[in-house]
């Protein structure tokens, strides 16, 4: 027999799924435009058997021995009578779904999303509905129909039914995709103006606060800055995995995330103990974390509580602006070690004037100058053990003094005239570089 032939015998089997029933048609949840344009495309009767199967597989959606969230179980009646309705008119041979589904798909998916479910589970669901419909069909069909005609005519509606669950789940899967993107725009938007607000120093209410941001502002937090210096695909979850793996590793417990674009992320950490500790060596202990070449992070000191949030953000703020415009080679900049440069550099020409002061010829932007403020600056962190400076810059003691001594004739007096003085200005270059480098 003939597709053809086979489907109109199969229309006909449709037909007499069940005596129309006004009483089933009636008491269907699902949308009514959905129902009317099922009745016009298969029948009363079919539509009624649809609602009925629908409404017992909601009764017994545990049937599988599987949680609830396996299936599609957000409003578990209206669902299925959705689903089945969509089943049966795809065994009329038009695999296309009801043009009403799309409405109830849509109330499904934008409440799992939230909830956490994934598309993979949504579409789970689809294929367990799947079988429990096929079960349910071919044992009306064994029921109902010749002993001549049940294979041929449930092999066609075997076909038919997968050609219209395929076109389901590919609906599914994209109000899912979506949905997702909607939600996430908005969850990330809403905790971004929440976070602004709390930057600002704007009234809120701080517990209202914590339940949107799902982070506790009451603990010690630790700021953290991330950012890109190229645009690469997965970008924002390399970010977002970075600050993570960092913040983890300060000792904090709770972590919040603000994307602030495709290349920049806010972070913070908390820790209800005490403060976040990046490590005994706050410099080194950041850089073995395995970051990318192409990300730079910036951090600020612990602070507790609301007021130590801003703070803490503010510092890794300053940092980043360090790095940004500075010489520091990264990729952590940090503002526990860069602080004494960045409130220098709060006034830039009073820096400018000052390490042109303090470091005299020192301060000019040469190679040899440089290899001079090096060696100073190494003498001066070792408290003058030139063994430990020689040991650190990998050359001779006598090459430490002599360049020590070289400094010293440059500036026209000894360093420990004005250590602190000079060590500060060096530092200063060494972040943002030597005076005549910068735009005034």
């Amino acid at each position: 027999m003939s597709t053809d032939g086979i489907r109109a015998r199969e229309r006909a089997w449709l037909a007499r799924l069940r005596p129309e029933d006004e009483a089933v048609i009636g008491s269907a949840v699902s949308d009514p435009m959905l129902v009317a344009e099922v009745v016009a495309r298969v029948g009363r009767a079919a539509a009624g058997w649809a609602i009925e199967a629908g409404q017992a597989m909601a009764a017994r959606r545990n049937v599988h021995g599987l949680s609830d969230v396996r299936y599609v179980h957000f409003r578990p009646r209206r669902s299925y009578e959705a689903l089945a309705l969509s089943a049966v008119v795809s065994l009329s041979g038009d695999h296309t779904p009801p043009a009403a589904l799309r409405s109830e798909v849509s109330a499904l998916v934008r409440e799992a999303v939230p909830r956490g479910v994934s598309v993979d589970v949504g579409l789970q669901g689809v294929q367990l509905f799947h079988s429990d419909f096929l079960g349910r069909l071919f044992d009306w069909c064994g029921a109902h129909l010749p002993a001549e005609s049940q294979a041929e005519v449930m092999r066609q509606m075997s076909a038919d039914l997968f050609e219209g669950m395929a076109a389901l789940s590919a609906l599914m899967a994209q109000e899912f995709a979506v949905t997702r993107d909607r939600w996430l725009a908005g969850a990330a938007a809403a905790r971004q103006e929440m976070v602004r607000d709390i930057l600002a120093g704007r009234e809120i209410g701080r517990d209202a606060a914590m339940s949107r941001l799902s982070y506790d502002l009451t603990v010690h937090h630790l700021a953290l800055i991330a950012w890109s210096d190229t645009e690469v695909d997965g970008g924002a979850d390399e970010l977002a995995d970075a600050a993570t793996r960092l913040l983890t590793a300060a000792g904090c417990s709770s972590v919040l995330l603000v994307p602030t674009g495709t290349a920049k992320l806010w972070a913070w950490g908390g820790r209800v103990s005490g403060p976040p500790t990046p490590g005994p060596d706050r410099q080194s202990a950041p850089r073995n974390q395995g970051l990318p070449p192409h990300l730079r992070v910036a951090l600020g000191r612990p602070g507790y509580a609301l007021a130590g949030f801003r703070r803490s953000h503010e510092q890794a703020l300053a940092a980043e602006r360090a790095g940004r415009v500075g010489r520091s080679p990264g990729p952590v900049y940090d503002y526990e070690r860069l602080e004494l440069p960045i409130l220098l550099n709060a006034d830039p020409v009073a820096a400018a004037e000052f390490v042109t002061r303090v470091l005299g010829p020192l301060a000019a932007d040469d190679p040899a100058m440089a290899e001079l403020r090096n060696t100073l600056s190494a003498y001066l962190d070792d408290d003058r053990a030139v063994s430990a400076v020689a040991e650190r810059l990998h050359i001779a003691k006598n090459t430490v003094l002599y360049r020590v001594k070289k400094a010293e004739q440059l500036r026209g007096r000894p360093v420990k005239e004005d250590r602190l003085a000079v060590h500060a200005a060096l530092n200063f270059v060494e972040v943002f570089g030597p005076p005549s480098q910068r735009a005034d």
